[in-house]
């Protein structure tokens, strides 16, 4: 088995988005999932779940969450994140170029 460290950064729209998608044999242990508010002035709220690899079941790890002007919120908090193959991590904002995001993951193929 290796394992692998891996980050992905994202600009968050209004359009629901996957971040991070387990590929084929791999299971993704998500570590960290970091929502910042870079608008200086206004909040934003953010959604994200948790869609299955069949694409019939979805988790969701925050709803309408606020993030504040200028401030960042752990989406993941204290827990750990596992994507088996074909699950995706999914985000999305209230508003377009407000919300940037950072997940950071440990990849075992």
């Amino acid at each position: 088995m290796a394992e692998t460290f891996h980050n992905a950064y994202q600009n968050v729209t209004t359009v629901d988005t996957a971040v991070v998608t387990a590929g084929a044999g791999e299971t993704l242990i998500v570590l960290t999932c970091r929502a910042t508010n870079v608008d200086g002035t206004a909040s934003a709220t953010v959604n994200a779940r948790v869609l299955d690899n069949d694409g019939s079941t979805d988790a969701k790890l925050a709803f309408t969450i606020m993030v504040p002007a200028d401030s960042s919120i752990e989406l993941a908090g204290t827990s750990k994140i596992v994507l088996e193959t074909g699950d995706k991590l999914y985000l999305q904002a209230s508003a377009d170029g407000d919300i940037e995001s950072f997940v950071s993951y440990l990849k075992i193929t």
